[in-house]
């Protein structure tokens, strides 16, 4: 059974003045992102292996982090790199139709990447006729919301299967094991968007 995956990252398109605004605005947006979370500042070096001081410093603008640190935070914390990199004041993105990114039986693209903003991210998700997908527990507090372009998407929580057909929607808290599987003969598209608020 293939495991959920998470894509290359894109290219970030923000454009800053200095590295004084960068700085700045990788700071607040890292804040930001920590308090969404819950996370202290603690819980961000045992994640990420970076010093709480460190850390602490990026927060307050007073240091501007490495490729290889933000890399270490994005990864700890689990959000993307250029979300921590865009300024909360300006912002339009437009996704374009891609190739989904193939694994096995099932493709992703990710529409909008995770935002610190919003507190969610959104896949486009196709699943091949007797396939599946299976994710860990995501956490306490983010819930996920699967709505049905085309096909039968069946989702197993544990020993709970549900049902969702073409035009439905289905919600659940993201703190089980669980399935995306399509056990029909037909394709499967369906939008799936994380939801990190709590």
């Amino acid at each position: 059974m293939d495991k959920i995956f998470i894509p290359d990252e894109p290219e970030s398109g923000e454009k800053f003045n200095s590295t004084e605004s960068m700085t700045r605005i990788i700071g607040m947006n890292l804040r930001r992102a920590r308090l969404r979370r819950g996370f202290s500042l603690d819980e961000v070096s045992s994640r990420s292996n970076v010093s709480k001081s460190m850390l602490s410093d990026i927060e307050r603008g007073r240091k501007c982090p490495t490729i290889a640190v933000l890399y270490k935070i994005c990864e700890g914390i689990h959000v993307s790199l250029p979300s921590l990199m865009k300024s909360p004041d300006k912002f339009v993105e437009v996704i374009k139709n891609e190739e989904l990114v193939p694994h096995g039986g099932v493709e992703l693209q990710y529409m909008f990447r995770y935002d610190i903003n919003t507190s969610m991210e959104i896949h486009k998700l196709a699943i091949a006729p007797n396939s599946e997908i299976s994710a860990e527990p995501h956490g306490e507090k983010i819930w996920e919301y699967i709505m049905v372009a085309e096909g039968v998407f069946t989702l197993v929580l544990d020993d709970d299967v549900y049902e969702v057909e073409k035009g439905e929607a289905i919600r659940f808290l993201a703190n089980r094991k669980h399935i995306y599987a399509n056990r029909t003969d037909s394709n499967l598209l369906a939008y799936n968007i994380v939801y990190y608020g709590g």
